[in-house]
């Protein structure tokens, strides 16, 4: 009986999980996912500290839509005395189209309001590799923080993938629908040119016989 009952709790568990690890109603609908237009303050900070045995690195990257900009900013330390040996920013410019896409994800997994219960902890395990990131997300007014080591939550994974992406030089713009945008102007169809007249053909002329 008791088995029966742990199997059937298992069962419902596993039900009540989202794609992400969130817990929800098995028993309602999921509502269609509606897009809105990107907050003009939303802002994205991410810093990453990578402090292994083979690498000594700080990582920032800031992605403002006010001026729909990505800057990166890399800092290598020397492994002995931790002192600065290179620092170098990469910026890039993002389409209306990426900001759409990071801030889709931000209000499908309400990041700016909740989080996952799941928590990233670091363990004893995890010393020889110190991977920590904190992601900041700025929106209407209200700062979002999210502070975890050695990998990312189900609520901030895809969007975390999605900022590391942008670093990439080869990203390919989104193609989702930007929410808010003026439709483009029509611009005029081109006439097609009409082909230079070309010379007729010169007829072949038989030779003459010979008597």
């Amino acid at each position: 009986m008791v088995r029966r009952i742990s199997t059937l709790l298992s069962c419902v568990l596993l039900a009540a999980c989202s794609a992400s690890g969130d817990l929800k109603n098995p028993f309602v609908k999921d509502k269609p996912f509606v897009a809105t237009a990107v907050p003009p303050d939303f802002a994205i900070i991410v810093d990453e500290g990578h402090f292994t045995f083979t690498t000594r690195q700080h990582i920032q990257q800031v992605i403002t839509a006010a001026d729909s900009t990505s800057s990166t900013t890399y800092t290598n330390f020397q492994e002995l005395n931790n002192a600065v040996r290179e620092r170098y920013r990469t910026p890039t410019t993002l389409t209306p189209s990426q900001l759409q896409d990071l801030w889709n994800e931000v209000v499908r997994e309400n990041l700016m309001e909740g989080s996952t219960i799941w928590i990233n902890a670091k363990s004893d395990a995890d010393w020889y590799k110190k991977n920590e990131y904190i992601l900041q997300i700025h929106a209407n007014g209200k700062t979002r923080t999210y502070r975890q080591a050695n990998g990312f939550s189900g609520s901030t994974r895809d969007l975390m993938l999605m900022v590391q992406g942008i670093r990439l030089p080869n990203s390919i713009n989104s193609q989702t629908p930007v929410v808010g945008a003026e439709p483009a102007a029509s611009q005029p169809t081109s006439q097609p040119t009409t082909a230079p007249a070309t010379a007729p053909a010169a007829t072949a002329t038989a030779p003459a016989t010979q008597p």
